[in-house]
């Protein structure tokens, strides 16, 4: 089998014809010096030590699998392109694989579906390098254009013509895979293909215990970095960072629960430091076995926060407010429409330490073109959380005053569903908020 298929040869081209205009055009120079200040970012002290511990890993589980049999020199070129599309990439992605929960487990399934096998095997027959050459700017091309109409509806005819294309290339590949399996099956079943097909997963396999780590360390630092801000007395910040290190190790979702607390408190002694510890604690073991509340006082705090998360609108820590005796919760900013000032939607749990006593569905619409999508969006929303929150569907009066954008308020049992529309006065585009309401009364 070649070094290189006749898809990577093209690719491998137009990135020489691309990289050969930039260095060359005249009208490229603000390109250049941008590239010039991109390499001398990249080349510090902090990211070229992150990288050769990369490299020094990757060494290691490639000796350790050639040892054993499961690697050979053959798989120098796959094991690069894994190393820049998978190992480079999740190095420059910590931030986001921090937020992701999942992030390590659908690292290994997601190389196991049967798409990621399909792509292999389609990936093993190429055509004919001039055909691959032709392919490449034109695919790269639909690619670009799909990414641009992904988020316009106006653009939905343009961008149902480019997903048609795109299928029938896929059809198009899949037949020719097909074709030539049948074929040419002996080039397909041998030893080399094997090892294709298994190095990339087993490599990532073993490299997520890096990633692990790297992930904490750099939660650590950015942790240890804010606590010069938070906690003025030089004792107690380096007392901080000892008991943290040994109460929390690697439970990454405790320390930011601490340290969420500890910009919010004023922390003068010893005993103020080990009292933030126990809150974390006893926080974390109420969230853990969150007791039962009855229903005329409201919800449980840890429940009702996560009334609505399998709709995207997971809330923050529950905490109480500084200012204030009051404790709340509440989700991100979740964007739902288009536009330069898209309408975004965020949930509340508001009340006391023990008890929630309001849920409180907010969205801004910043334009009022677009109330109807934003009055669908509330009445999805508001039946999901009458339904976590209270077992029950909307009334029907509350859906017409959502679909009408109105103003209503009904009584049910001893809670209080209520829908508030409030312009903004001498707004541009006559923006609005719709407020959605669960209270205990």
């Amino acid at each position: 089998m070649d070094i290189f298929n006749n898809r990577e040869i093209a690719v491998g081209f137009w990135l020489l014809v691309i990289s050969f205009y930039i260095f060359l055009s005249p009208k490229m120079a603000d390109v250049r010096t941008s590239f010039k200040h991109l390499l001398s970012a990249f080349f510090v002290k902090r990211i070229i030590s992150v990288l050769i511990l990369m490299i020094l890993y990757i060494a290691f589980v490639v000796y350790f699998l050639y040892e054993i049999g499961l690697w050979n020199t053959g798989q120098i070129k796959n094991t690069a392109f894994w190393c820049v599309s998978f190992g480079f990439m999740s190095l420059f992605n910590v931030e986001l694989i921090k937020k992701d929960k999942s992030f390590f487990k659908h690292s290994v399934i997601d190389n196991l579906k049967l798409l990621a096998i399909l792509q292999f095997v389609i990936g093993v027959y190429t055509f004919s390098v001039w055909i691959e050459i032709l392919l490449v700017p034109v695919l790269v091309l639909i690619g670009a254009m799909l990414a641009i109409t992904e988020n316009d509806e106006r653009h939905h005819q343009v961008k149902t013509l480019l997903s048609y294309c795109i299928s029938i290339f896929g059809i198009i590949l899949i037949a020719y895979t097909l074709c030539m399996l049948m074929t040419n099956f002996s080039d397909f079943a041998n030893e080399n293909t094997a090892y294709d097909f298994f190095i990339p997963p087993l490599l990532t396999l073993l490299y997520l215990p890096f990633i692990f780590l790297i992930s904490i360390y750099s939660t650590y630092e950015q942790v240890f970095v804010r606590l010069k801000f938070s906690i003025d007395n030089k004792l107690y910040r380096n007392l901080a960072k000892v008991y943290a290190f040994i109460l929390f190790n690697i439970r990454i979702s405790l320390l930011d629960r601490w340290l969420y607390h500890v910009t919010r408190i004023n922390i003068k002694s010893h005993t103020d430091l080990l009292e933030s510890f126990r809150y974390v604690f006893k926080i974390s073991r109420a969230e853990k076995d969150p007791i039962d509340i009855p229903e005329n006082l409201g919800w449980n705090p840890y429940r009702a926060k996560e009334f609505l998360s399998y709709e995207g609108l997971d809330t923050g820590f529950y905490n109480n407010n500084v200012f204030e005796s009051e404790w709340f919760a509440a989700s991100r900013m979740q964007e739902f429409s288009d536009g330069i000032f898209p309408d975004n939607i965020t949930y509340y749990v508001e009340g006391s330490e023990e008890v929630v006593k309001v849920l409180k569905l907010k969205i801004n619409v910043n334009d009022a073109v677009r109330t109807h999508k934003a009055c669908e969006k509330l009445e999805k929303m508001a039946e999901a959380l009458s339904l976590s929150s209270l077992s029950l569907h909307l009334s029907e009066e509350m859906k017409s005053a959502i679909s009408g954008c109105y103003s209503y308020s009904e009584k049910v049992d001893n809670k209080t569903i209520a829908l508030i529309v409030e312009h903004w006065l001498d707004h541009e585009l006559h923006g609005f908020h719709l407020k959605f309401m669960i209270s205990n009364d």
